[in-house]
């Protein structure tokens, strides 16, 4: 079981330039993970697609991919298939940051503009991060320990 605490500024993980993660689950067989996402307006992720299915819940915020018309706003439920490159956004004009409950079964990979590989990660570097996180500000690493199936 995994608890997390979108208030308390401690849990979030940073994950780039306006972009942290709080850990959910971590799944050893198939380097999959779920984690709440949480962009601030104005910021995106890097062009990147997955591997596998991605499910995804909006808690706050607005947010959307770039390759696509729609917004997602609280409420919103996405299903990605494997294979689809996009661009994650959230708008200058969401009046908070996005905040969305993603589970991945396996990894992204980045790319750069001209469509090769720039980086990957999976259920196994965000493990990594999180632990290197937890132990830099003191958080107790079984909380991590716990997420790990």
């Amino acid at each position: 079981m995994a608890n997390t605490c979108i208030d308390n500024e401690c849990y979030w993980i940073p994950y780039g330039e306006g972009t942290w993660f709080q850990a959910c689950f971590f799944d050893v067989t198939t380097a999959g993970f779920a984690n709440v996402l949480k962009i601030l307006p104005g910021r995106q992720l890097d062009t990147h697609y997955h591997i596998s299915t991605v499910h995804g819940f909006t808690l706050r915020g607005k947010w959307g991919y770039r390759e696509h018309d729609w917004i997602a706003t609280p409420g919103s439920y996405i299903f990605e298939p494997p294979g689809e490159l996009h661009t994650l956004y959230v708008p200058e004009d969401s009046p908070e940051p996005m905040i969305t409950f993603f589970v991945l079964s396996g990894g992204l990979i980045y790319t750069k503009p001209d469509g090769s590989f720039a980086g990957y990660d999976d259920g196994f570097t965000l493990l990594k991060l999180a632990r290197e996180d937890y132990l830099e500000f003191g958080l107790d690493e079984s909380l991590i320990d716990a997420m790990i199936r």
